[in-house]
């Protein structure tokens, strides 16, 4: 993939849409994996502690025509902060972009050398409360120093949210640790089913072709699908006698399944019957639940060791200098929303980061570092702990992307 960030050429380019076609060409893994919880939270906390020399972002390209993702180097981890709400990493970059530049003169011109420096930076959050299950994918990339992407799935979740590392067996220590702090901070979690199905289907077709709904394109490897024989181009029927409409009914069997899913499907017209079985995630959530101590659920504070060289201190919390709320319904109407979302802003203080940003009275604030944002604490941890770069505001009915000052 193919990344350009001023003028640079840095990585590749992958497309966020991560269409099944894209998948494939691609070669590209995708991986169902089911955590194993640790001990305690301070074990997931040492765990995080050791892995975190290795963490390198995703990026998040916003392009005319769609969004892109790319798979970054040279990143340095500057900044973490872990705790019951969820994880917040700070990522930097900088060096010096050589160019050449032509210069006119009486003799007709010379070209001369330019050095230009740039910094960039990427924050990734990965919100506890959001988190379904975990996916790992490893990203076909020679070169690329931090190939195996841990990718939390989930409602408003995507690559923005991902933590890539170096090895496999990184992802699977880190999905472990990050799984037993959602279910230590009152989360929950459930199963990857394992499959994509009825991806990237209009409308029309789905309503001429119903069945293209529950029709499998891919099969992610080591899930139980796979494990139970489910195969690309597989027709599901029913889960648990229960009839398949899309995904979602076979994300619901799982839930309900204690265990296990009866199911029937058509392969190349002839019925098929299928017994996956899986690991209840409930269980063994509960048990995490007994061994940790009810003072110790909450993993509060800096936790992640920085790299060597790194500031360990976690930037001072800046002065925003606005007052926000939840949205209500009746604020949908009178704002123009498509829905109940984000935070409303009551008033901004002047002389503050937020009247900098540009953020005006009346805003709705509908994301925070390119993460949908509802949850009060969530805000307030987001703009306590610094990381806070950028907010899109929903303001006379569009979408505006502000950023804060950088003179924090």
């Amino acid at each position: 993939m193919i990344m350009f960030r001023k003028g640079v050429l840095f990585a590749a380019i992958l497309f966020l849409n991560l269409s099944l076609s894209l998948r494939l060409a691609a070669a590209n893994g995708y991986y169902a994996y089911e955590p194993h919880y640790l001990h305690s939270v301070e074990d997931a906390s040492n765990q995080v502690k050791f892995l975190s020399p290795h963490f390198a972002p995703m990026e998040v390209l916003k392009k005319v025509g769609g969004t892109t993702i790319g798979l970054t180097s040279g990143y340095s981890l500057v900044s973490a902060d872990v705790n019951q709400l969820g994880i917040n990493l700070s990522f930097s970059k900088s060096g010096v972009i050589q160019d050449s530049k032509w210069f006119w003169s009486w003799g007709g011109g010379y070209s001369a050398p330019i050095s230009t420096p740039y910094k960039d930076d990427i924050v990734t959050s990965v919100p506890f409360a959001d988190i379904k299950y975990f996916e790992i994918q490893y990203i076909n990339q020679k070169g690329m120093p931090a190939p195996w992407c841990v990718a939390p799935q989930g409602t408003g979740l995507g690559p923005k949210n991902w933590i890539c590392v170096v090895t496999e067996r990184d992802a699977e220590g880190l999905v472990d640790a990050l799984a037993t702090l959602v279910i230590a901070s009152g989360g929950s979690l459930e199963t990857s089913p394992g499959v994509y199905m009825g991806r990237r289907t209009s409308a029309k077709d789905l309503q001429k072709h119903p069945a293209l709904a529950c029709t499998v394109g891919y099969v992610l490897t080591n899930g139980p699908s796979q494990k139970a024989g489910i195969q690309v181009g597989d027709v599901l029927q029913s889960f648990n006698g229960k009839s398949c409409t899309g995904e979602e009914d076979f994300r619901d069997a799982l839930r309900k399944g204690n265990g296990q899913v009866h199911i029937e499907a058509l392969r190349k017209g002839q019925p098929l019957a299928l017994d996956l079985h899986y690991a209840n995630p409930d269980a063994a959530a509960a048990q995490l639940l007994q061994k940790t101590s009810a003072a110790s659920r909450h993993p509060v504070g800096s936790v992640v060791s920085l790299p060597e060289g790194a500031s360990a201190a976690p930037p001072s919390a800046p002065r925003f200098g606005f007052q926000v709320r939840t949205v209500t319904d009746v604020d949908v109407s009178q704002f123009n929303l498509p829905k109940p979302m984000g935070l409303l802003v009551v008033s901004v203080d002047k002389g503050g980061l937020a009247e900098g940003a540009g953020v005006l009275s009346g805003d709705v604030i509908l994301e925070v570092n390119d993460s949908e944002i509802n949850d009060l604490d969530l805000f307030k941890q987001l703009l306590q702990s610094g990381v806070a770069r950028k907010f899109r505001v929903w303001r006379k009915g569009q979408a505006l992307d502000l950023s804060v000052p950088q003179n924090m």
